[in-house]
């Protein structure tokens, strides 16, 4: 659901909020830079709000000696957890749209870092910019988290103007972190006027289109490498070194001399570009507007499913109008980035799928879950009518360096965890090559072997999202 349809409203171009998908998380983050950069007059003081938070954390840490014990140390602790505002239906979570942002253990690691860089600045307050404060565990999200955090009334106000220009309804929310108070350096609670999110009942934050930058693919074992996520972490670290009040901070630490260690890093600056929602090159935003319009210009009549014979013919004839879209009806075009050339990667596929098969399975009291954790790792698809009637369904690009371990491997392991009989292996090809043939020719095989062994029964069905040239230029 986008909040446009939610509130029933159209945007025009000269609204410059971002149409946010309220019952899942778009993997689009902050970019602090963005802000930093904007010429309007309503986020012109954002820069100076940010670096003087950090300012103050820094000047407490000093003030404390480095003793973590001490109520300044503590403090500091306290100001340095950024939780996942989800409010904004942002960035990562392993469920639904709400994810676990930045708590007290990712605190800890900025306050040792900023107490590292105070004790090396004593002696190299001329290098003072060159210590970063944010690690290898904080990447894009992580900076979006804080800066969302820090600037929450900055966007509190601007949802504000929004809804009073859209007339939306609103209602009184309790805010934890609504308001930071200077004197007392904590954050104070505040009733305020916001847009409610009917899926989770929580309040609605928006922010600017303009804002947003893609998150990189998250990947366990190379993420916090990713050359992009360290630039911006760089950049962020060199922009908050160099603009803290160094000088009263190191003279406050002079005052609790302690040893000093030498160490520079060198800091590179990226040039932040927003996010292009035309061409959507992550499919992370448009799959649900274009679900919707299929599903709507394209109805289905389905009878209930009281047998799983019936449910099976259900979940056939929903992937059938997934195939359809895809290949007869242009939807391979969503799969592809037109400004690269590239196809894009697997979520985008995964996300068009529930965009389709979503408002199918909603109207004919069938549930359909993403990502649902059996215990082994995350299905990317359940299906579900009742306890009885049961499918998982796995999609993998024919290409994936991951394909064969998806089918013999993934597949196999999440029907066993949740004791269901009955799976789909979905296959999206995006070339004719001789040894997607080949591949495919496998598959049968394979699949009669796991049903054999598991006593189970699983179908495979092929999408081709090869791109289709036009009828008047064949």
């Amino acid at each position: 659901m986008y909040f446009s349809d939610c509130f029933s409203i159209k945007k025009t171009e000269e609204d410059d909020w971002f149409d946010v998908i309220l019952d899942n998380d778009t993997k689009l983050f902050v970019d602090p830079f963005l802000i930093f950069q904007d010429s309007s007059t309503a986020w012109q003081n954002a820069h100076d709000i940010l670096i003087k938070y950090f300012d103050i954390c820094f000047q407490l840490i000093a003030s404390s000696g480095m003793k973590k014990a001490s109520p300044a140390y503590r403090k500091a602790i306290d100001l340095l957890q950024f939780p996942e505002p989800r409010e904004f239906c942002l960035g990562y979570t392993e469920f639904g749209i709400d994810g676990s942002g930045s708590g007290p253990g990712y605190a800890v690691l900025i306050a040792d870092a900023m107490e590292d860089a105070i004790r090396r600045g004593v002696k190299h307050l001329a290098h003072f910019e060159e210590l970063g404060i944010l690690n290898e565990g904080i990447g894009p999200d992580r900076i979006s988290d804080l800066t969302c955090n820090v600037l929450r009334p900055q966007f509190i106000e601007y949802t504000q103007r929004v809804a009073s220009k859209s007339k939306l309804p609103t209602q009184q929310v309790k805010i934890r972190h609504a308001e930071f108070s200077q004197a007392y350096r904590r954050w104070n609670p505040k009733s305020v006027s916001l847009p409610i999110n009917p899926i989770n009942n929580s309040s609605i934050l928006l922010v600017p289109q303009r804002f947003l930058r893609e998150l990189p693919t998250l990947n366990a074992g190379d993420w916090w490498n990713n050359y992009e996520a360290e630039q911006l972490r760089n950049d962020m670290n060199y922009e908050v070194m160099g603009k803290v009040g160094k000088r009263k901070i190191v003279s406050i630490a002079r005052r609790n001399p302690s040893s000093v260690h030498a160490w520079t890093k060198e800091a590179e600056a990226i040039s932040s570009v927003p996010y292009d929602f035309r061409s959507d090159p992550k499919g992370v935003w448009i799959w649900k507007k274009e679900g919707q319009r299929f599903a709507a210009s394209s109805p289905i009549t389905i009878v209930p499913p009281d047998s799983q014979t019936k449910f099976v013919d259900v979940i056939r004839l929903i992937i059938h109008q997934f195939k359809h879209f895809v290949e007869e009806q242009g939807g391979w075009k969503l799969l592809w980035n037109d400004t690269a050339g590239k196809d894009k990667n697997e979520e985008a596929a995964q996300l068009l799928f529930r965009g389709i098969t979503s408002s199918y399975c909603s109207a004919n009291d069938i549930v359909i879950d993403r990502e649902v954790n059996l215990g082994r790792g995350p299905v990317d698809f359940k299906f579900s009518n009742g306890y009885h009637n049961r499918a998982l369904l796995e999609i993998k690009k024919l290409h994936n360096g991951k394909f064969w371990q998806g089918l013999q491997t993934q597949l196999p392991s999440y029907l066993e965890s949740d004791e269901c009989d009955l799976g789909w292996f979905m296959i999206i090809k995006y070339r004719e090559e001789g040894s997607s043939q080949e591949w495919e020719k496998r598959i049968p095989g394979i699949i009669n072997t796991i049903q054999q062994q598991q006593q189970c029964i699983i179908y495979a069905v092929t999408i081709n999202a090869a791109p289709k040239k036009s009828a008047s230029k064949q």
